[in-house]
């Protein structure tokens, strides 16, 4: 078992900064091959920035976060060894993917944890640069919600080790060149499932988060389909190249609400309801914006039959 854990140890978020660089470099060659507008070079360049200074947080965070794993390991009500068969690997793998799942969707849809993700979907160009927008804060959350995989009996290297490898999965399907993958869109995350999660076309907000697996997003409804032309960035564009304003602005964002808040209740709305949460109740989250979409499509649908 040890020997198969410090294996894939060694398959760890800083390492795959070689495997994402070389994919980017081929997008990059194709891209300039075939004359396609997927890249801007200042756009890049603070995606790449940004993707140091995660590498450098995961440096930093990731003895203490393992360590706090290893403590939480104690606690574990299950005990059985997931390397013991190819199968209960497969299980385990599966099992920190839906995980990941709900760490996406809380990073989504809670204001404090979009503040640390929105960077990721910043950039207006959706390309191998664009996954490496990762937010140094993300290092040090995303292991607490591993606590339920050690829990179940599952090491924490293992743990680490597997969410890891789905990082690694999610590398190629930033990517506009590869269409749509029949059957396999069924089951798996592919590049047209991702390029609906990174567009703010308001239908596409908040949707499709699984990592490797789709299969979570199509149980749980938030799941949907590529079909509008994906506009890619989010709902307000920030229009910068800067990664300090990329990466801080929805930090301070929440800084100048909390400052005039008048209550407990409206500290924690700021803090935990959706962004774009009111305490007035006339906020523009996404999903009052979408019932909103929704009601305006019927409406059109109703005119437009009235009218045949």
């Amino acid at each position: 078992m040890l020997e198969f854990l410090q294996g894939l140890l060694a398959i760890r978020d800083v390492d795959q900064l070689g495997f994402l660089l070389a994919f980017l470099g081929a997008e990059l060659l194709l891209t300039l091959i075939m004359g396609r507008p997927y890249y801007n070079a200042r756009d890049s360049l603070c995606s790449v920035t940004m993707g140091l200074a995660y590498a450098a947080s995961i440096a930093l965070s990731a003895g203490i976060m393992l360590a706090m794993l290893f403590w939480v390991q104690q606690f574990a009500f299950v005990q059985m060894d997931w390397t013991s068969s190819a199968g209960l690997i497969l299980a385990a793998y599966v099992i920190v993917d839906f995980l990941f799942y709900a760490y996406h969707r809380v990073i989504h849809e809670v204001r404090l944890g979009w503040a640390a993700h929105v960077n990721h979907h910043s950039s207006q160009h959706f390309n191998g640069g664009t996954a490496l927008r990762s937010s140094f804060v993300e290092a040090w959350i995303e292991p607490f919600f591993l606590i339920p995989a050690v829990l179940i009996g599952i090491h924490p290297v293992m743990a680490v080790a597997l969410v890891s490898l789905n990082h690694l999965y999610q590398y190629w399907i930033h990517t506009r060149f590869i269409g749509k993958l029949g059957s396999l869109e069924w089951v798996f995350n592919t590049p047209s499932h991702h390029r609906v999660h990174h567009a703010s076309n308001i239908q596409y907000c908040d949707r499709n988060y699984g990592g490797t697996f789709i299969i979570w997003d199509r149980l749980f409804g938030t799941f949907e389909r590529e079909e509008e032309e994906p506009v890619f960035g989010i709902r307000h564009q920030l229009n910068t190249w800067n990664p300090i304003k990329a990466t801080f602005h929805e930090w301070i964002a929440i800084g100048r609400d909390l400052l005039r808040a008048r209550s407990l209740r409206e500290v924690g709305g700021y803090l935990f309801q959706p962004p774009g949460w009111s305490p007035e109740g006339d906020g523009e989250t996404t999903r009052v914006m979408q019932a909103r979409y929704r009601e305006e499509q019927a409406m059109a649908a109703t005119r437009q039959a009235a009218a045949d």
